[in-house]
């Protein structure tokens, strides 16, 4: 997973002491995040602390760290010298930094690396201190490794990172091992990233981003150190998306399309029924016949600027055939049920109802289409809108034709007709 370096350098403070709160006589790192003790295979008797001092090339942390000491117990007044480790000698280089008469010192701008600090006062006091600095900065980088329509690659690289000290005895390297982990994130939410902790190098296959985004590549060591590669990405990439409503119904059936394509710039429709559309909202569009699978498939494309073309369908269109359904029975008394003759129909292009009386005289009769068809409520048993026609037997005579070019008795459907006038 990515490439494996050494980093002979430490870093970084788990906590922030005030001086009263040190140890006196020893060495502490204030910005440190982690503490540990020094293991030495050869059993060299002494327990040096090991301080991690965390830092970020993403922040711009420094990549330095820095160790405090104050003066033993009951001493004051004392010099310090601190010295670092060298390990092509082996052993301690001459003092970089001292300080003179105080009860404080502090060693900053410090690399990675082992640290000695001598204390004392000329007479009684003359002792001497260790510890391990790292400056602990994780390799991390991301960024875009491919990408083309409708894909997108991400390329992500981390690395082992480890840290070296050394046995005072015989100069030997001892490794502190550092595993590390990663996690990927992005802005958009309806982006998905597949096995964000797994794989270094995301594929989005058909669904990529179609908004800008940002990309963030987390890695985690296993002495809590943390960094962050971050990019801002800027789509090629569309979706096409779109809503009919209504879905079904009788002839003519007007669909209105409600466009939802995200990071188009032009498209394409295809109704199903050799009629298209080239335009980002299209007219209500009206179905007159039921389509001959049964339903209509809706296919839509969307493209944008940078020439990605994403396509969505809809295949349930369905447009009722034509029917005609004629009452024998109708009870005009007003009580709100069957107070009307009407024909049940559906998908009807035109209608044609007359009602004879038995001698063969017309006392009833409507035809139209369109809007005319869809507004008749019917007859409502009364002859010339004011005198009831008398209870009895009646017959109808019914010419209709279908959107879909149905044809009913060959024009003509005929039949009798029961009123019932009682409550």
């Amino acid at each position: 997973m990515g490439m494996r370096f050494q980093i002979l350098f430490v870093c970084g403070l788990l906590f922030l002491q005030p001086w009263s709160a040190i140890s006196y006589g020893q060495i502490i790192a204030p910005d440190a995040s982690t503490t540990r003790q020094a293991e030495y295979p050869s059993g060299f008797p002494r327990a040096d602390d090991i301080f991690v001092v965390c830092s970020s090339s993403a922040n711009g942390d420094p990549i330095t760290g820095r160790l405090q000491a104050a003066a033993p117990g009951g001493f004051s007044n004392v010099d310090f010298e601190w010295s670092k480790y060298n390990e092509l000698i082996p052993g301690y280089d001459s003092p970089f930094f001292t300080e003179t008469s105080v009860d404080l010192s502090e060693a900053a701008d410090l690399s990675s690396g082992g640290y000695r600090l001598r204390v004392y006062d000329g007479g009684s006091l003359d002792t001497l201190f260790y510890a391990w600095l790292f400056i602990d900065v994780p390799y991390v980088i991301s960024g875009v490794q491919h990408e083309s329509c409708p894909r997108l690659t991400l390329f992500g690289d981390t690395a082992s990172v480890f840290f070296t000290y050394y046995d005072p005895a015989d100069n030997s390297e001892i490794f502190l091992n550092n595993k590390i982990s990663f996690k990927w994130k992005v802005d958009d939410p309806d982006t998905e990233i597949l096995w964000d902790t797994i794989v270094l190098t995301p594929r989005f296959f058909y669904d990529p981003p179609v908004v800008d985004t940002r990309f963030y590549l987390t890695v985690t060591d296993r002495l809590g150190c943390t960094d962050v590669a971050a990019f801002d990405y800027t789509t090629i990439h569309v979706r096409a998306d779109m809503e009919p409503s209504p879905t079904e119904g009788e002839a003519p059936l007007e669909v209105v399309f409600d466009n939802k394509s995200i990071n188009a710039v032009s498209y394409y429709w295809d109704f199903g029924d050799e009629e298209t559309s080239i335009l980002e909202l299209p007219e209500n569009h009206i179905y007159y016949i039921p389509s001959e699978l049964d339903e209509y498939e809706v296919i839509m494309f969307a493209t944008s600027e940078e020439n990605c073309t994403d396509s969505i369908s809809f295949r349930y269109i369905k447009v009722e055939p034509s029917r005609l359904d004629i009452p024998n029975v109708f009870t005009p008394n007003g009580d709100g049920y069957n107070d009307y003759f009407i024909v049940s129909a559906k998908s009807l292009r035109y209608l044609h109802v007359k009602v004879l009386t038995r001698n063969g005289r017309k006392i009833y009769d409507f035809e139209g289409e369109g809007d005319a068809l869809k507004e008749w409520e019917g007859w409502d048993g009364y002859i010339g809108g004011s005198r009831k026609a008398s209870p009895g037997v009646y017959y109808y005579v019914i010419e209709a034709l279908g959107w879909d070019d149905v044809k009913y008795k060959s024009k003509v459907y005929r039949g009798s007709l029961q009123i019932i006038w009682e409550r």
